[in-house]
C-alpha cells in the first residue's frame, strides 16, 4: 500500500477527495492531511508519503512553492496539483516545477480520480523498481569495488596493466596524486570514521581486511609536498583516536607517501611494520612507518624451558616467577608478529596439557584459553597476554596444586610417564617400577589426577606429538613412533578425539 497526502484548507474539498472513491481499491491510503504547505512540509518531517495531492492557493504557504521545495528534498515523491478555473495560469508552472498532472477541483468525477490514482501507482511503482535495481547495482559496484581493493592492498595482482584493466572495467575510483595507507587495527563503527574523515577532507576509500582489521586509503590530489602529506595523515590519525571519546582500543599505523594502484601493496607492507610496534608500546597510540622493525635488544634469547618445567612442577610460586621472567624476556627481545604468535601457542599448548594431566583444567580455564586464542588470530599486545596468562593460571589452581601436591607415588608415576612415554609402557609396568600392585596404582592415580592411567597417558603423548606436528618434516608415522603409539591410525583417533580435530586439519591451523 503506497502512502498519500491531501494538502487542501478547504475542509469540504478535503473531505470530497477522501470520499468520493475507495482509495485503499487503488493501492493508496492517505495518512496525512495538511491545511497548507508549511504544514505540509512539517508532517512530511515525520511521514513518508508517495503521492501528494496539493491545493495550488493556500494561505502561508501556497502549492507552487510546497511543490519546489518537496521536490527539492525528494524529487520521488509524485505531486499532483488541484486547480480552481481563477487559478489556471499557475498549473503551468506547478508542472513545470515537476508535478506529474493536475485535476480541477470544480469539475472532480470518481472516474477522473481512479485514472488519475492508476497513472500515478504506476509510475511510482515503477520508479521504486528503478531504485531498487539502482541500489542493488550500486552494492555490487561497492562489492567489486571492495574485492579489487584487497587484490591491491594484499598484492595478489601482478602487473600495473592488470590492475589498471581491473579498475576501469568496474569504474574503480583511481585516487590522483600521492596517496598513503593508514591502517586502523580493532573493532570500530565505519561510518563514524567515514563521516569525521570526510569532514576532515577527501572521503578516503575503505578496504575491509577483517572484522578488526580496516584499511583507508587517502590521497592528496593537490599536494606535492610528502612531508606536508605525512603531518596530515599523522593530524588525520590523531583527530580520529581523539574523536573516540574513551580511552581508545583501536591503533593507528600510517605507510610512507606513494603514487599509482602498483604502490598499494607496499604501502599496505609497510603500515603493517609500523603497526607491530603496537605489541610491545601499547594500543590506542597512532605508529609511523620509519623504515625499521621494533627495535630488538641484542644478545636477548627467549627459551620457554624455564617456563614449562615451572608448570610442569606445579610450584605456584615458580609459575609466577617464570611467567613474568618469560613475558620481560618476550619485552626486551620484540619478536615479530608471527614469531610472537608461535611461541605463545606453544606456551599455551604446554600449560593446558600440564592442567589437563592434573585434573585442573576447569571451563572458566577452557574459556580463558580460547580467549588467548581469539587474541593471537586478531592483533595481540603484549600487556593483554600477560594479563590474560596470569589470569588464566589462578583459574588453573596452580596455588593450590603447590600447597598440597600429589602422593609420592604419583609423582614419581608421572615422572615415570615424562620419562619414559615413547615406550610401550602400561600401568603394569608403572607399578612394577614402583613396587607396587597395578590395581593399587591405577586406582590411586585416578582418585589423586582425576583421570584414568591412559588417559594422562594418552594426553602426554599427544601434547608431545603436537610439538612434533609443527614441524613439515616429521612424517604422521613418525610422530606416532616418537611418541609411543604402536599403530599410527591410534594414534590419529586419540588425536582426533582429544583435540576435536584430525592431525592433518592441525598442521594446516599450526
Amino acid at each position: 500500500m503506497l502512502n498519500a497526502m491531501i494538502v487542501e484548507d478547504n475542509a469540504i474539498y478535503r473531505y470530497a477527495i477522501k470520499s468520493i472513491i475507495c482509495w485503499e481499491d487503488y493501492g493508496f491510503h492517505i495518512v496525512s492531511e495538511a491545511l497548507n504547505g508549511v504544514h505540509a512540509l512539517d508532517l512530511l518531517q515525520h511521514q513518508q508519503v508517495d503521492l501528494i495531492l496539493t491545493d495550488i492557493s493556500m494561505p502561508e504557504m501556497n502549492g507552487i512553492d510546497l511543490i519546489q521545495q518537496v521536490k527539492q528534498q525528494d524529487d520521488s515523491i509524485k505531486i499532483v496539483a488541484l486547480s480552481s478555473f481563477d487559478d489556471f495560469r499557475f498549473v503551468k508552472e506547478a508542472l513545470k516545477l515537476g508535478a506529474e498532472d493536475y485535476l480541477l477541483k470544480h469539475d472532480l468525477e470518481p472516474e477522473s480520480l481512479q485514472q488519475l490514482l492508476r497513472q500515478m501507482k504506476m509510475k511510482i511503482e515503477a520508479g521504486l523498481h528503478q531504485k531498487r535495481q539502482a541500489a542493488i547495482r550500486n552494492e555490487n559496484l561497492q562489492e567489486m569495488w571492495h574485492l579489487l581493493g584487497r587484490k591491491l592492498i594484499l598484492g595478489e595482482l601482478k602487473t600495473g596493466d592488470d590492475m589498471e584493466e581491473q579498475a576501469r572495467a568496474i569504474r574503480f575510483p583511481i585516487p590522483s596524486g600521492p596517496i598513503a595507507i593508514m591502517l586502523i587495527e580493532g573493532e570500530f563503527d565505519a561510518n563514524f570514521t567515514r563521516a569525521l574523515l570526510s569532514e576532515l577532507g577527501e572521503a578516503p576509500i575503505q578496504v575491509s581486511i577483517s572484522d578488526h582489521r580496516n584499511v583507508l586509503m587517502r590521497h592528496f590530489p593537490n599536494e606535492h609536498s610528502e612531508q606536508t602529506c605525512r603531518d596530515e595523515l599523522l593530524r588525520q590519525a590523531a583527530v580520529f583516536l581523539e574523536n573516540k571519546g574513551e580511552p581508545s582500543t583501536l591503533t593507528v599505523s600510517i605507510s610512507s607517501i606513494g603514487h599509482g594502484l602498483t604502490d598499494w601493496a607496499m604501502l599496505y607492507r609497510q603500515a603493517e611494520t609500523a603497526l607491530e610496534h603496537a605489541i610491545y608500546d601499547g594500543a590506542g597510540l597512532v605508529y609511523s612507518y620509519s623504515g625499521s622493525k621494533p627495535r630488538v635488544t641484542e644478545g636477548v634469547e627467549v627459551s620457554i624451558k624455564a617456563y614449562a618445567t615451572a608448570i610442569q612442577s606445579g610450584q605456584f610460586e615458580a609459575v609466577v616467577r617464570e611467567t613474568e621472567l618469560f613475558f620481560d624476556l618476550l619485552l626486551a627481545r620484540r619478536l615479530s608478529l608471527e614469531e610472537l604468535k608461535v611461541i605463545i601457542h606453544e606456551a599455551t599448548i604446554i600449560t593446558k596439557a600440564a592442567a589437563i594431566g592434573r585434573g585442573k583444567f576447569s571451563s572458566s580455564a577452557e574459556a580463558t584459553y580460547r580467549q588467548i586464542n581469539r587474541l593471537l588470530e586478531a592483533f595481540p599486545t603484549l600487556p593483554q597476554l600477560k594479563q590474560l596468562f596470569q589470569k588464566w593460571q589462578k583459574e588453573l589452581s596452580y596455588e593450590s596444586m603447590g600447597n598440597t601436591p600429589f602422593r609420592k607415588e604419583i609423582q614419581a608415576a608421572i615422572a615415570y610417564i615424562e620419562e619414559h612415554y615413547a615406550e610401550d609402557i602400561t600401568v603394569t609396568k608403572v607399578a612394577d617400577n614402583l613396587h607396587l600392585s597395578s590395581n593399587y596404582v591405577s586406582n590411586l592415580f585416578k582418585s589423586e589426577t582425576g583421570i584414568r592411567f591412559v588417559e594422562y597417558l594418552n594426553r602426554y603423548r599427544i601434547r608431545k606429538a603436537k610439538l612434533l606436528l609443527q614441524d613439515p618434516s616429521w612424517k604422521v608415522y613418525e610422530v606416532a613412533e616418537k611418541t609411543g603409539f604402536q599403530e599410527t591410525s591410534y594414534f590419529c583417533k586419540v588425536f582426533k578425539e582429544l583435540e576435536g580435530k584430525t592431525v592433518k586439519e592441525f598442521r594446516c591451523e599450526s
